[in-house]
């Protein structure tokens, strides 16, 4: 994940409106907006009687999301499946898109989730006015007492809010602690393997010896710790006597791989978790502004 703790970096400015900062995010939601709008045309373009393994995988997770839809907002809110399947891929390739290591996830900026989360806001009090009209929405705002106004204006403009924080904290957050632990790991790397190299090849040998020794012995026997302890005791031999030799001399070694689990975590299960958590939370917002046809009679 490339997750700059300062901010997304600003790439330039167009000179319109008192300057327009063209950021790493812009470039990464264009980036996601086009790869979503590739993936629609080439998917949809040759639909089949028989559909193949292709067509049968979109149409099941298109089934799946127009099931959850159903489910949670009614029948009669079937028509919101376009949007919420376009929000959730747009959240979920917006977290995954940091992978890339070159572009910054999107919605580890602020302003992509409460873009997303004042959209959504809007989207239900116009379906308010729709149905009760405006008179009729700003009377919401005094029930059930007159002195509950403020509390009805402070909880509508803090649901926006909750929405964007929540998913942008988690992928932010995820992204801060990846790279605050790589930086960890690098500078035990530097201290570990400097501190082997430093007393000579034959104690990074010693160590080699040691964990194939050890390995040997235990190899069949069920003691993981000490098997552990062989594999490291190799690793450390190594990764000592490559220092020492010059070979790999300042190359963080020992943050290889644990970042690495972290990131499947936080890009990969954190963001699809959060994807289904803003989805859903937008699809239960919109459904209690759009009830059933029988509800507003």
């Amino acid at each position: 994940m490339n997750v700059n703790v300062t901010g997304p970096f600003i790439y330039f400015e167009i000179p319109i409106f008192g300057g327009i900062p063209i950021t790493q995010t812009t470039i990464s939601s264009l980036v996601v907006t086009i790869l979503l709008c590739f993936a629609c045309v080439l998917l949809g373009r040759d639909i089949k009687k028989r559909p193949g393994k292709m067509q049968v995988l979109v149409e099941k997770g298109i089934g799946m999301m127009h099931g959850m839809v159903i489910d949670t907002m009614g029948a009669h809110n079937a028509h919101w499946t376009p949007f919420i399947i376009t929000l959730f891929l747009s959240s979920i390739c917006g977290s995954l898109i940091g992978l890339t290591g070159f572009l910054r996830s999107s919605t580890a900026d602020l302003s992509t989730t409460l873009t997303w989360s004042v959209m959504v806001s809007v989207l239900i009090w116009y379906n308010n006015i729709k149905s009760n009209g405006f008179v009729g929405w700003l009377k919401g705002f005094t029930e059930p007492v007159v002195v509950m106004t403020p509390m009805n204006i402070i909880s509508e403009i803090a649901q926006p809010i909750s929405m964007a924080f929540r998913h942008f904290g988690n992928v932010a957050g995820g992204g801060v602690i990846t790279s605050i632990l790589y930086a960890a790991l690098a500078m035990v790397s530097s201290l570990v393997l400097n501190a082997i190299a430093s007393v000579g090849w034959l104690t990074s040998v010693g160590l080699i010896l040691i964990g194939i020794g050890l390995w040997i012995i235990f190899r069949k026997q069920k003691k993981i710790l000490l098997k552990i302890i062989a594999i490291l005791s190799f690793v450390l031999g190594v990764f000592g006597l490559l220092q020492a030799t010059g070979i790999l001399s300042g190359v963080p070694l020992l943050a290889f791989g644990i970042p690495a689990a972290l990131s499947l975590y936080f890009d990969l299960f954190s963001g699809f978790v959060q994807a289904l958590v803003f989805s859903l939370l937008s699809m239960v917002y919109i459904a209690s502004s759009c009830p059933a046809p029988e509800e507003n009679n």
